[in-house]
């Protein structure tokens, strides 16, 4: 886990905002609820104790699994994406995902007039998906899906 502290200054780097990150790499917490706490204590520690001067904002911890992957050798072109917008039922809030490295000749597509959109069968498959991924049951609802190739 990485452990991310905003620092707020009254100015300085980037742009005079006065804003900074502390980082700590590697947390050994038991768990991201406890890493968030103890990484908020941290940064309480460093103003109490006169390493900074900065007021603490934002917490936040990343949780990655390590995982090596080769290119896959078939010409996969990781700037042909799909962009999602979708909701959860019982929210108006849009939230957004990227998906990178598709094939833009994929049955995944159909043409519109605004351009390449997941088909109603890929949208109801992506939605299936997202259900798993958010632990939802027939919550997710994809409002659209589009390809994205860049130049």
């Amino acid at each position: 886990m990485k452990g991310q502290v905003q620092l707020k200054g009254d100015f300085g780097n980037p742009a005079g905002t006065g804003i900074a990150k502390l980082v700590v790499d590697n947390l050994e917490s038991a768990d991201a609820a406890t890493a968030l706490t103890d990484m908020d204590t941290f940064a309480d520690s460093l103003v109490t104790g006169g390493f900074t001067a900065c007021n603490v904002g934002d917490v936040a911890v990343t949780v990655k699994t390590v995982q090596y992957a080769d290119p896959p050798g078939t010409g996969v072109n990781v700037d042909a994406q799909i962009f999602v917008t979708f909701r959860k039922k019982t929210d108006a809030t849009v939230r957004r995902l990227t998906i990178s490295g598709v094939d833009p000749t994929s049955a995944l597509f159909e043409n519109a007039t605004e351009g390449k959109r997941l088909t109603a069968a890929a949208k109801i498959t992506l939605e299936g998906y997202l259900d798993t991924l958010f632990g939802w049951t027939d919550e997710a609802v994809v409002i659209v899906g589009k390809l994205i190739v860049k130049a």
